[in-house]
């Protein structure tokens, strides 16, 4: 560039190359470059390097005059003394070659050129006001003094040369920062180390502790370097536009050159670090800077932000950052045109794929809506008009944003609605005195809640929205506004109906969301407090009394007057009618009235408050009563939503899904700590999950259970409740809770008891109830202190609590009041006492053996009333307790059980000196009872007994191991004990050749299988009443009427049977009688022997197999108990393989459609489990499924509503394609078109691949001939068109023959069917014709025989006869016209489908009448026939025969 052109100015070019061009002419090098070798090449870069830093010194010295000197010469011969032709084409070399440069060379370029813009926009800032002191800009660049003394400042325009300055060196800096960003991307695209020092984005933090600087460190400090020189060029050209471009119109290339470097900076600011290290922060100040100084580059800065938005996931809350940095006087423009651009987004054929462009740049924009409207909610506000339309597109997560950024409004709108009602209460004077600001505001007001009221209902349409995202979005959104205290008192019962209703959504994040909205809601009720029904409606009846008895005086006469006139037409009405039905509706009217009074009082006392008038006290008191019963109305009505969706919670609870539990569960808790009658079932319910098998379940109803009944509300069980309270607690929890419920209680409270939770105090305070207190209370407090000893024994295991359990549990109380609750608890308690060892001196032995005894007293029934039915019903439950705590605690438990049974013999039968002839049928059903008890204990006592002789044998042989281990290494043993245990050792290695010890584990094993195959119900005592028992059972004369005693010895028997294979095998033909002839109205029996098969089954699986029918039998029972049960029992043996499931598993299969829900879902449970097993069990039985279920001639519904369900599990394709061929194979064997059909909607549930379709074309003869019905078609064509949509092209010749078969023989088929009914109906008509012939042949003969039988004076008789036989032939015609006639009618009854032959068969019935005159009966003439030729025939026939009559 010569001297001649100074004053050019120095347009921004398009590319670096572009300065080697016309008006730049710049070199690649400068003419003094020596390129010899390494070392002169970086001598010549420094030179470059050194001229540039005297530049640089010159303008910090010299400012803005150095531009300003020569203003005044004349223009030729002069030049820029600064930024000279040397100065450009140093910049130019080094720039263009930068990425070749030595890094300390290149560090040098990076400051020069940051010190030069600095430089720079330190000059144009002290130009603007040079009268202030200022502070250089790369220190602050944002001081509200700055832009004073900027609008404050001339309008002097700075020089052209200035103008050429600042814009060659941001150009150069601008470029040097892009090689450098270009740089990076390619490293990060390549997987190489970034400038950040890793992969994230992020500085290494390795060599901070080193000496050497890293260099990803120096790199990332020169790129802060640049973009904050680059930050404040921009700041300065945004506030100083002014000086620097006439009437302040700048110029966008050189504006623009920092937006287009802070566009790629911002493309790495991925997080935090990376953000950090990229300089996020200073390509935001920038683009804010370029936006409030450059309207004309707001398009192009909206459409790059658009840009990035749609290709960067990071880039949502830069942009909304972005959005808050920008002048918003008055409008934020930015984020205005940002939204317009995000409404005018095209969301036609969204995918919601990762691959499609579309679907991720709509995923990566939508954020920035929900993000700008957390930040400027008021901005989203005012062009919300330009999302909405977006609320019905494809892109749910537009649809998601859109909600949450709803969201943040209705927080924002909330709060300003409520600063805007405080300001007019503030100003109450202002307000009521009618200017124009008050009435504003008031408008404004009214606008805010219309709005909010607008947003809340696109909320609530969006709950129901067609994508789960989205409703569950809308529900979190309604959720966020309950804690933040947003949600308008109004709007809480129509929320929570929302909330109960999505409970019951397919999807478990909208179930979860749901859930915790309801919680939500529960915390941040208005009413707060115990929400307890009973008191709110004791309340409300309180308020309504009070405000009926203080209506206004002028309301109560004119209630008074109308009360009167009521009565009076009523009166009336009873006295017209004369009865005295009409009270109710004169009660119904006075109610009415009661109504109206109250409502007019009311409204009365509103009015007079919205209009400030004085109000006397009474009124104000009235006024108050009425807040408080509309307060107690709503929490009401509140409570009695969640009380309603009680079924939907306990859904929830007993979900599939963990999620859904644990907010179920945590619901519960706080419904709990706020009295909702719901939390009780709901915990009682949830309790039941202390078995399921995810631990984290476990863990979180444990943790549901300590906040409930043990730690303080609120306190996330750190603080406990007083101990009198968790002793109550568990008391109320434990005295209404059902068996199962019991069983769970106990491991929660074992648990907690294990882990120390529960304070000692709590048990000290059980035993004093259960030792002080009386009936029901006494009995629980003895439960729960056994559920507790299962955990620690030590709670009873000690003579002082023996003590006391057996003065509480089994005392004089127990035996005076009958109280088998508080001996059945007593006895389990027992159960957790170790077994007491024989010592008379010790005083536990003494205290067992005294329980002992009045275990037997129990046991045996000694306090049992024979006359109260109910005694001994509590009884037996208490008597099995106490068999269990003998076995448990008594050295000689067999010992004990024969006395027991001595005791029972002698009530029964009496005494050698008192014999008894008869026994009551409660005494002898306690008997067997108790015998069958007793038998079950002495095998698992036998059992014991061998595993602890098992036990001990091997605990032997360990210590003879131990022993030999020791003495080898004993080395100071002597050689007479190294010889004794050699001799030892050698013993042991011969027996163990020999297999002695074996042979002594077996022989235990036979004598223990012995005692329980011929000892127990065999040779001993027990065997001695099995007799008797039997014939109880059999009941042979049925003399046994008693149920409880039928039951109680069926159970015996069974117990007994489960002893000896022998005795079960003898057996088992009268069980399975008394289960097939039990009186329907004892289901107790009949349940309580499937049960026990069930057992049987387990143990004796061989025994039980040839009757596996009639068990499945069962399952068709009139019981809805015994088929559950059934049911069960089945479930478990064919899970545990104990039953074979092939040949009666239609009757399962039949289970899947029972009445009763319960079954219905155990039969699922069945087959979803079998569906887990390798070897395919549900494909191998579904052919005799099939079979079985098409003979039975079920509803068609019923039938495919199973087999759906069954065809579901198949998914492997070599199943479907067998399942096919063998349902193929089945067509030929069906007797009817209806399991044809059936065969075919089962083919067409199966999943079709390639070799079905090939199968169904090879095999189309054997099913073909049923394509003539509707049903088999349907099934068959949708067959072939999923078949088109999966297949491959190869297989389309296939189909398309396969769709032509099944069209033509369809069509082929449909006529054959008509022309076979048509055959059959006209065989059918000749049939009849044949028969009617007949008949009338043989009346005829009838006929011929009348004259022979008249008298001989025939002449003498004529008139008579000829009337006579006149008015017989009128009755015989009537009577074979009535014949005739019925088969027409009949005829006339044809189905639709017969209709085309109906002129047909008119014809064949019109020549059913023509017969010829001389075969034809004479009392047929009066037979209508409707044929014209016919009836002319006819008429000239009778007129013959009437001649051949007179004739006569």
């Amino acid at each position: 560039m010569s001297g001649a052109t100074r004053g050019v100015t120095f347009p921004i070019p398009s590319s670096l190359q572009e300065l080697e061009s016309p008006p730049y002419n710049l070199l690649p090098y400068p003419h003094d470059f020596d390129d010899d070798d390494e070392a002169a090449r970086a001598e010549s870069f420094n030179r470059l390097i050194r001229l540039l830093e005297a530049g640089n010194r010159t303008l910090l010295s010299a400012g803005m005059g150095l531009f300003e000197e020569d203003e005044d010469e004349d223009d030729e011969g002069g030049y820029d003394l600064w930024n000279d032709e040397s100065r450009m084409q140093a910049l130019y070399t080094l720039v263009r070659k930068s990425d070749s440069l030595a890094p300390a060379i290149r560090a040098r370029l990076v400051k020069l050129l940051c010190d030069a813009v600095h430089g720079l926009s330190d000059a144009l800032s002290s130009s603007s006001s040079p009268g202030t002191a200022r502070t250089p800009s790369r220190q602050g660049g944002n001081d509200d003094e700055e832009d004073k003394n900027a609008t404050n400042a001339s309008t002097h325009v700075v020089s052209q040369a200035f103008r050429d300055a600042l814009a060659c060196h941001i150009y150069m800096l601008y470029t040097l920062m892009f090689l450098t960003e270009s740089k990076e991307k390619l490293g990060k695209s390549l997987g190489t180390t970034t400038a950040g020092g890793s992969k994230k984005g992020g500085s290494g933090g390795g060599g901070a502790g080193k000496s050497k600087k890293n260099p990803n460190d120096k790199s990332s400090d020169d790129r802060a370097a640049c973009a904050e020189a680059m930050h404040v060029a921009s700041v300065a050209m945004s506030r100083h536009k002014s000086k620097l471009w006439k009437r302040s119109v700048p110029d966008e290339a050189v504006v623009g050159l920092p937006c287009r470097i802070a566009y790629q900076m911002l493309e790495s600011a991925t997080g935090v670090i990376a953000r950090k290290a990229s300089s996020g922060d200073r390509a935001l100040g920038i683009l804010a800077a370029t936006v409030d100084s450059a309207p004309c580059l707001l398009n192009t800065i909206v459409s790059a932000l658009v840009d990035l938005l749609h290709t960067y996931e990071h880039m949502a809350p830069l942009v909304a950052e972005l959005c808050t940095m920008v002048d918003e006087r008055p409008t934020n423009v930015l984020a205005t045109e940002l939204l317009r651009e995000i409404g005018r987004l095209d969301t036609s054929g969204y995918v919601d794929n990762a691959a499609g462009n579309k679907a991720s740049g709509i995923k990566n924009v939508a954020p920035f809506v929900s993000e700008l409207a957390a930040v400027r909610p008021r901005v989203v506000l005012s062009s919300i008009s330009l999302l909405l339309p977006h609320l019905d597109s494809e892109p749910y997560v537009l649809r998601s944003a859109i909600i949450n950024s709803i969201g943040h409004i209705l927080v924002r709108e909330d709060r300003s609605l409520i600063e805007a009602r405080e300001h007019r209460n503030s100003d109450d004077q202002d307000l009521y005195e009618g200017g124009e600001g008050s009435d504003n505001e008031e408008r404004q007001i009214v606008n805010m809640a219309k709005t909010r009221a607008s947003l809340f209902d696109i909320l609530y349409d969006r709950t129901r929205d067609i994508t789960s995202f989205t409703r569950a979005a809308s529900l979190k959104v309604l959720n966020d506004l309950t804690e933040k205290q947003s949600l308008p008192l109004d709007r809480i019962m129509p929320v929570t109906a929302i909330a109960i209703d999505r409970l019951q959504d397919k999807t478990v994040m909208v179930r979860r969301n749901a859930m915790q909205l309801l919680t939500t809601l529960l915390e941040n009720n208005p009413f707060m407090g115990m929400l307890n029904p009973d008191l709110y409606r004791t309340k409300i009846r309180e308020l309504e009394a009070y405000l009926k008895c203080n209506v206004p005086v002028e309301i109560l006469k004119a209630r008074d007057a109308a009360v009167e006139e009521a009565k009076y037409a009523g009166s009336d009405e009873n006295a017209g009618d004369g009865v005295g039905n009409n009270y109710a509706n004169l009660e119904r009217e006075l109610k009415e009235i009661e109504r109206a009074a109250l409502a007019a009082a009311i409204a009365d006392v509103e009015a007079k408050q919205e209009s400030n008038e004085a109000m006397s006290e009474a009124e104000i008191e009235f006024l108050s009563k009425l807040r408080g019963l509309k307060f107690a109305t709503s929490a009401l009505s509140f409570i009695e939503v969640f009380e309603n969706a009680n079924a939907s919670f306990q859904t929830m609870l007993m979900s599939n899904n963990p999620s859904d539990v644990t907010e179920a569960l945590r619901f519960f808790v706080k419904a709990k700590h706020f009295g909702l009658p719901c939390a009780v079932t709901g915990m009682r319910r949830a309790l039941a999950l202390m078995w399921s098998n995810d631990a984290n379940i476990q863990e979180e109803v444990l943790h549901a259970f300590l906040e409930v009944f043990v730690a303080e509300p609120g306190t996330e069980g750190k603080e406990l409740l007083p101990a009198n309270q968790i002793a109550q607690n568990f008391l109320d929890l434990a005295g209404e809770a059902t068996i199962s419920e019991l069983a769970s209680i106990e491991e929660a409270l074992g648990r907690l008891v294990k882990k120390e939770i529960i304070p000692p105090d709590v048990f000290s305070i059980l035993w004093t109830m259960a030792s002080q207190a009386e009936g029901h209370l006494r009995a629980s407090a003895m439960l729960v202190i056994s559920m507790a000893a299962s955990a620690d024994p030590k709670i009873v295991d000690s003579a002082y609590r023996l003590q006391n359990l057996y003065d509480a549990g089994l005392g004089d109380y127990t035996e005076e009041h009958h109280d088998w609750k508080s001996a059945r608890s007593a006895a389990c308690a027992l159960q957790r006492v170790a077994r007491a060892k024989v010592d008379p001196s010790s005083a536990k032995y003494i205290m067992l053996d005294l329980i002992t005894e009045r275990l037997i007293a129990v046991a045996r029934g000694d306090w049992c009333d024979d006359d109260n039915e109910e005694d001994t019903n509590s009884w037996f439950c208490a008597a099995e307790q106490a068999i269990n705590a003998i076995f448990t605690i008594s050295p000689a438990p067999e010992k004990v059980s024969m006395e027991i049974l001595l005791g029972h013999q002698a009530g029964i039968f009496g005494t050698s000196e008192e014999p008894c002839n008869a026994a009551h049928s409660r005494r002898l059903s306690r008997f067997f009872f108790v015998l069958g008890h007793i038998a079950l204990k002495l095998l698992i006592y036998t059992e014991m007994l061998s595993s602890v002789v098992r036990r001990a044998t091997a605990a032997k042989s360990v210590m003879k191991q131990e022993s030999a281990s020791s003495g080898k290494n004993d080395k100071g043993a002597t050689s007479e004990s190294r010889e004794g245990r050699g001799d030892e050792e050698e013993d042991d290695a011969i027996e163990a050749e020999l297999g002695i010890a074996a042979q002594a584990e077996a022989e235990t094993e036979r004598q223990v299988a012995e005692i329980s195959e011929k000892e127990i119900v065999g040779r001993g005592m027990i065997s001695l009443f099995t007799p008797m028992l039997l014939r109880v059972v059999a009941n042979e004369d049925g003399i046994y009427s008693s149920l409880v005693l039928m039951q109680s010895a069926s159970l015996a028997l069974c117990k007994c049977m489960l002893i000896s294979k022998s005795f079960c095998e003898k057996h088992l033909p009268l069980l399975f009688s008394v289960l097939a002839k039990a009186p329907n109205d004892d289901q107790d029996l009949r349940a309580n022997i499937i049960i026990a098969l069930g057992d049987l089954a387990f143990r004796f699986p061989n025994e039980v197999e040839p009757y596996t029918p009639k068990m499945y039998a069962c399952l068709r029972d009139e019981s809805t108990r015994v088929r559950r049960h059934t049911l069960m029992v089945l479930t478990h043996l064919i899970l545990n393989d104990m039953v074979k499931v092939k040949g009666n598993v239609c009757e399962i299969a039949l289970c899947l459609q029972d009445q009763e829900q319960r079954i219905r879902d155990m039969a699922r449970l069945l087959f979803y489990e079998l569906s887990k097993r390798t070897n395919s069990p549900i494909y191998n039985l579904l052919p005799d499924i099939v079979s079985q279920l098409s003979q039975l001639n079920l509803k068609q519904e019923v039938f495919r509503e199973i087999m759906l369900f069954l065809l579901s599990f198949i998914t492997k394709d070599r199943q479907n394609e067998m399942l096919v061929e063998k349902l193929i194979q089945r067509f030929p064997k069906c007797t009817s078109i209806t399991q044809k059909a059936d065969l075919a909607y089962c083919i067409a549930q199966l999943k079709v691949n390639d070799k079905c379709i090939k199968c169904l074309n090879d095999t189309f003869k054997l099913y073909k001939d049923a394509l003539f019905d509707e049903d088999v078609l349907q099934n068959f064509m949708s067959v072939v068109s999923k078949a088109k949509k999966n297949t491959k092209l190869d297989t389309k010749d296939t189909i398309e023959e396969l769709e032509n078969k099944l069209t033509e023989h369809a069509a082929a088929g449909m006529e054959n069917v008509k022309a076979s009914n048509k055959a059959l109906r006209a065989k059918e008509r000749a049939t009849r014709r044949v028969a009617k012939k007949k008949e009338w042949e043989e009346s005829d003969e009838e006929k011929e025989s009348e004259p022979e039988e008249e008298p001989e004076n025939e002449a003498a008789h004529q008139p008579v006869e000829e009337k006579a036989t006149k008015g017989t032939k009128g009755k015989v015609s009537k009577k074979r016209a009535a014949k005739r006639v019925v088969p027409k009618k009949t005829r006339k009854q044809v189905s639709d489908d017969e209709s085309e032959s109906e002129q047909e068969d008119e014809d064949e019935e019109a020549d059913e009448f023509e017969f010829d005159d001389e075969n034809m009966p004479a009392n047929m003439a009066v037979l209508p026939i409707k044929d014209k030729a016919a009836t002319g025939k006819s008429v000239r026939s009778n007129r013959a025969r009437r001649g051949r009559m007179a004739q006569l």
